[in-house]
């Protein structure tokens, strides 16, 4: 059953229609929808609600009217506006700002802050829901509905998942305590039930009637069609039959066009078209509220791309039957892009089709080439660096795996094995020492003992660096014995070199 507006007072055509903000109880262009009779039967029978859908379509003015109605059959309401607790607080401060407006609506006696800093030692949700039940069900009589409208503000908020989950034990709790059957809460908001409750570790929010917030169908449009009659006499029909093409009686951009109309801005046909075209497609309208609100939307989502692939198969009218288990078929509902018709989503009016059209699909798709070709120029770059390095380690073990053979070889000249052993150091110096240190201590002492690795230079200095932090790990008498023998190879050269330089200087005289 639709509720039916019985009477209507006319008031001056500037002042009957009402576009954005929240419609007065008695606005003379409030249309009554299917889900004004939906809401009002559940909340007078005691159910938990919610309505949440996408902004402007009338949330606030259903919500206020609904509450007139319960509270003229003696039932107590209270609203409370979340975006008016603010969301750079305290959880505290939060939840005491939401008892004290609460406080106000149900004309409590009890002082809300002495009661809430007496119980300090408790946590914010325990006071929150003892307030309900000691001081909220106690002073009030009879049923009582608390309407909490604009959730979504509060949705970024790292403390309000133990908000909804309170609201959520309220319901509960009617199982083993009837005084709670007293108790209602309606949930209004642009969200999804889904987004109530986020941590994965609570149970999702899973109660309450979900009301269903249509557009305004033009058969229950009476009352803004008897503003437009006032406004133009004869012409009421025909003028909202226009405006109705092209809004689908969404409630804002409907009651926009109807106010601008009486206005004197444009009648007939023509002119409500020329008014369209001025209000919301010349590129002046670009930061129109309602148009800014979906645009910034669906530009800022993460999902972007995925958003607008669905949405273009949409606006193709290829057919997408809703999932309400879809986070991208949600998301374009709560933008407000989109709604269902018999189980299909569809483009949510002729307005939108024109401003978010296939070119505004593109260029929010289009491949960003500039970005793509830096990415790419770096990816490359760093292949080539890595390419490189890979190929350079490559090589550098095949040169230690080729001096180590050599060095192994004892059938090779000493000087050829202690010249192979110092390239090992040089390339690999803790491999090498593993190396040298595996053999058995004989050898390695003989290593050293050969009279020809004197003659080697430098290559001998660079064997005695790379093997000299590996010697303290080595029995005290074989380290001894291997420190006595490099010392005596490193003297021998010395003392060659000395000679070597004698008869240089020797040679240089003579000639």
């Amino acid at each position: 059953m639709i509720l039916k507006m019985t009477t209507i007072t006319l008031a001056p055509p500037t002042d009957f229609f009402k576009a954005g903000g929240t419609l007065h109880v008695d606005a003379p262009s409030y249309v009554a929808r299917a889900a004004d009779e939906e809401l009002y039967r559940r909340l007078a029978a005691g159910h938990f609600c919610y309505v949440l859908t996408s902004r402007q379509m009338g949330k606030s003015s259903l919500m206020i009217r609904t509450a007139a109605r319960l509270r003229r059959q003696d039932i107590h309401t209270a609203i409370v506006d979340l975006s008016g607790l603010g969301t750079q607080v305290t959880s505290s401060h939060w939840y005491l700002g939401l008892l004290t407006r609460l406080s106000s609506e149900l004309k409590l006696t009890q002082n809300v802050e002495q009661w809430w800093q007496a119980r300090g030692a408790l946590s914010v949700v325990q006071r929150f829901t003892d307030f309900m039940h000691d001081v909220v069900l106690a002073q009030v009589t009879g049923r009582i509905v608390i309407f909490i409208d604009e959730i979504d503000s509060t949705l970024k908020l790292d403390f309000t998942d133990d908000f909804f989950a309170a609201i959520r034990t309220f319901y509960n709790a009617r199982a083993s305590d009837p005084v709670y059957e007293r108790l209602t809460f309606v949930l209004l908001g642009v969200a999804a039930p889904a987004d109530l409750i986020q941590n994965r570790n609570l149970t999702p929010f899973n109660i309450g009637h979900g009301i269903d917030l249509q557009e305004l169908s033009r058969a229950d449009a009476q009352p803004l069609q008897r503003g437009l009659e006032q406004a133009f006499p004869g012409q009421g029909a025909l003028l909202l039959d226009r405006i109705f093409a092209w809004t689908y009686g969404h409630p804002y951009l409907t009651q926009k066009l109807c106010q601008a109309v009486v206005d004197g801005a444009g009648q007939g046909e023509p002119g409500i078209d020329a008014l369209v075209q001025r209000l919301f497609l010349d590129k002046d309208a670009k930061n129109e509220d309602n148009l800014q609100f979906v645009r910034s939307n669906v530009e800022a989502s993460k999902e972007k791309r995925r958003l607008l692939q669905l949405y273009r198969r949409i606006y193709t009218d290829k057919p997408v039957s809703e999932d309400e288990r879809s986070l991208l078929h949600n998301r374009l509902k709560l933008i407000g892009l989109v709604h269902t018709v018999q189980g299909v989503l569809q483009v949510r009016n002729e307005i939108y089709r024109r401003v978010f059209d296939q070119v505004w699909i593109r260029e929010n798709t289009s491949i960003e080439w500039t970005k793509i070709i830096t990415i790419g120029a770096i990816l490359v770059t760093l292949f080539s660096i890595g390419t490189l390095l890979y190929f350079q380690g490559v090589q550098k073990n095949e040169r230690f795996a080729f001096n180590q053979s050599t060095f192994l070889d004892e059938q090779a000249a000493k000087s050829f094995r202690m010249s192979s052993f110092a390239r090992m150091c040089e390339l690999r110096e803790q491999p090498a020492r593993d190396v040298f240190f595996a053999l058995p201590a004989e050898k390695q002492l003989v290593f050293f003992q050969a009279e020809e690795i004197v003659t080697i230079d430098w290559n001998l200095v660079t064997v005695a660096r790379c093997l000299q932090p590996g010697l303290a790990a080595l029995p005290s008498h074989h380290r001894q014995q291997l420190m006595d023998a490099i010392d005596h190879a490193l003297h021998k050269r010395c003392k060659r070199k000395s000679i070597e330089a004698e008869e240089e200087e020797c040679r240089l005289a003579h000639e």
